[in-house]
């Protein structure tokens, strides 16, 4: 009885997590080994408490902040860019979290690393950040080779409490 007991337990654990690991792992095939390591430490330092959500990260080997975002429930390589003033999408991205605008929508410029590109104002009915949620953030989609990957600018950071860097760790508290 008790063989059947930890195998419902064990089958009942796997469909709660097992979904959330196979968008990890399937979805995004070629996450880097930094940005693994990253999430790592920031899922052991986060600290939600009284309503505070916090994510503290620690800077790759190149100082960047890497970490995984959920863009409308779709898990997301990210760099989390203050320098940044928007969240900006290559289009294969968007269009894999739903996000799909016309071509008529490319209506605004914007410079990149590349140069000047077009992009797509878009809103973003969801961006999660570890344990921090954010409704309705605005964000633009760029052509697919305009940007290598998805930047995490201040439409969504400004609506955070704290944006705290110091020592190669950047905590963000909302």
């Amino acid at each position: 009885m008790w063989r059947y007991l930890v195998v419902l337990a064990g089958v009942l654990a796997f469909a709660l997590i097992g979904p959330d690991l196979a968008r990890t792992f399937l979805v995004s095939p070629q996450v880097s080994e930094a940005v693994v390591a990253g999430e790592e430490r920031a899922e052991s330092q986060r600290k939600p408490a009284g309503g505070i959500r916090t994510l503290v990260l620690d800077a790759s080997s190149n100082g960047h902040y890497l970490t995984t975002v959920w863009i409308n429930g779709r898990a997301v390589d990210a760099v989390i860019d203050t320098g940044a003033t928007t969240i900006a999408l290559p289009e294969k991205i968007a269009a894999a979290s739903g996000v799909i605008p016309r071509a008529s929508d490319y209506t605004a410029r914007t410079q990149t690393a590349n140069g000047i590109v077009r992009a797509a104002p878009v809103d973003l009915r969801e961006v999660r950040l570890g344990s921090i949620r954010l409704k309705n953030v605005r964000a633009m989609v760029l052509p697919d080779g305009a940007l290598g990957v998805t930047l995490i600018g201040m439409t969504a950071l400004s609506r955070l409490s704290t944006i705290d860097i110091r020592d190669g760790r950047m905590r963000l508290v909302q």
